[in-house]
């Protein structure tokens, strides 16, 4: 860690061996960045996707040099399918820190497969234009684009989330289940999905099950005694 007003090493006193200021501030905030870092990593291992989000923003907010915070924002957003803010992500903490960086593997590896770059690309247009069919009435154009949206980038959660939505506005309650399983299977926690989950299992008086694997083993278990 070093001061930031001189860039001199920092020890354990809160002021600059160097210049003398007061760095107790600065030691805080970068402190708090990396316990938000850590918070970040410990939601994105449980695919508590937009928590880990938020956590990592947290933590960019206090240290925007917090180059591990950044490179793991940019794969939660890549994990979300927002591809375009994955890659805004890895090539700022590339430009902070040119070499040693993950980031530019993360960079390289995507712009090595420019088709599926152009096609992920084209999936943001396409959402755009579902959107646009929604504001103008266009209910069927928009879910037939949505369709393909999700099926060339079926990471894409706010894609799940606006189709699931037109899904619920035509009483059409199990397709609007069945994307929104999918979603919670990207990020099990994301609060849209689970408020438009809510909205389907009101509708339909049927509880949704998120994870039906440990359902069913807990009913091995209880069978087996």
């Amino acid at each position: 860690m070093n001061c930031m007003f001189c860039g001199a090493p920092l020890g354990a006193s809160d002021y600059c061996g160097s210049c003398n200021r007061n760095v107790g501030a600065q030691k805080k905030a970068l402190l708090l960045s990396n316990l938000y870092y850590n918070q970040g990593l410990e939601k994105a291992q449980i695919r508590d996707l937009s928590g880990a989000i938020d956590c990592l923003k947290r933590s960019l907010k206090l240290n925007k040099l917090n180059i591990q915070a950044r490179n793991l924002l940019g794969l939660a957003y890549f994990e979300t399918g927002e591809v375009v803010a994955a890659l805004s992500e890895w090539v700022i903490s590339k430009n902070i820190q040119p070499q040693g960086n993950l980031a530019a593997e993360f960079i390289q590896k995507l712009q090595g497969n420019p088709n599926r770059l152009d096609t992920i690309n084209q999936t943001i247009k396409k959402y755009n234009q579902s959107l646009l069919y929604c504001r103008q009435g266009n209910v069927d154009m928009a879910v037939m684009q949505l369709k393909k949206v999700l099926a060339q980038n079926p990471k894409l959660i706010k894609g799940y989330h606006l189709l699931a939505l037109l899904y619920i506005r035509e009483q059409a309650y199990e397709k609007a289940r069945k994307l929104l399983r999918s979603a919670a299977k990207i990020d099990k926690t994301n609060t849209t999905t689970l408020r438009f989950l809510r909205e389907v299992d009101e509708q339909t008086g049927k509880v949704t099950s998120l994870e039906p694997r440990f359902r069913g083993l807990s009913r091995e278990k209880e069978n087996k005694k």
